[in-house]
């Protein structure tokens, strides 16, 4: 699950950078992956939380610097907000957990970090106490300001795959026991080391190295369908970024 902020107000956009999937009792995850939930198109930002190959085939479309909506990926499963780095306006937001202030919160941790955010006013702190909350939240918190031009999103040019990361999750990844509440009783372990012995484990263990199971960073709202007026506000603001005409 994940912990996404942008604070409109400084123009920072900040992530966590786990990945992960629920399977029966436990939560397997990965932090720092490299695959990142931000994605930079000259000076649209974009912020994705959702299905790992949905935000995968996003990311890829950006990237071929499409010359019309031929080719865009379907909006299922993920929630997105995009701003202008020049302005720090935000030119789309949908499935935002909460939009406050001038500030915009998505994922399993939104609430916590926004409950720091409203009193500290600063985005990656507000992150940080998500992760120490949510265990669903984790990784390095990764950032792009948009005043300074600073960042340390890892190689934002080079494609890092959905499928790179679903196999460092076979390999590396942990497990925790979520069986009780999301309140973390016993210490993360091993994936690699606990399949070995466990058939169940070691099942699900294949079927993530294998793509059939999807890291994903969830939040509430890609669970409900995009309907018709979303897709065209969308589309409006994707024509003015790459410079369309509809």
């Amino acid at each position: 699950m994940t912990t996404n902020v942008y604070d409109s107000n400084s123009g920072v956009m900040t992530t966590d950078s786990r990945w992960s999937c629920e399977y029966g009792n436990f939560l397997i995850y990965i932090d720092d992956s490299r695959f990142e939930k931000i994605e930079r198109y000259k000076n649209a930002v974009f912020m994705f939380a959702g299905n790992g190959q949905k935000v995968q085939a996003w990311k890829t479309w950006i990237r071929s610097s499409p010359v019309d909506a031929s080719g865009q990926p379907d909006c299922d499963l993920m929630c997105v907000c995009i701003a202008d780095a020049t302005t720090n306006q935000v030119l789309f937001s949908e499935r935002q957990d909460i939009i406050r202030d001038g500030g915009y919160f998505a994922g399993s941790g939104s609430w916590h970090a926004y409950s720091c955010w409203s009193e500290h006013k600063d985005p990656c702190k507000a992150v940080e106490t998500a992760k120490s909350k949510d265990v669903s939240s984790g990784g390095d918190v990764k950032f792009v300001d948009f005043l300074n031009g600073t960042h340390n999103l890892f190689s934002p040019t080079k494609d890092v795959h959905i499928d790179d990361v679903s196999r460092a999750m076979a390999a590396r990844g942990n497990v925790m026991n979520i069986a009780v509440n999301t309140q973390v009783t016993t210490p993360p372990f091993k994936l690699a080391e606990a399949a070995a012995n466990d058939p169940a484990l070691r099942d699900i263990q294949g079927k993530i190295a294998n793509g059939e199971i999807s890291p994903t960073a969830p939040c509430d709202g890609m669970f409900s369908e995009w309907n018709a007026d979303q897709k065209s506000k969308l589309n409006t603001v994707l024509s003015g970024i790459f410079g369309w005409k509809l």
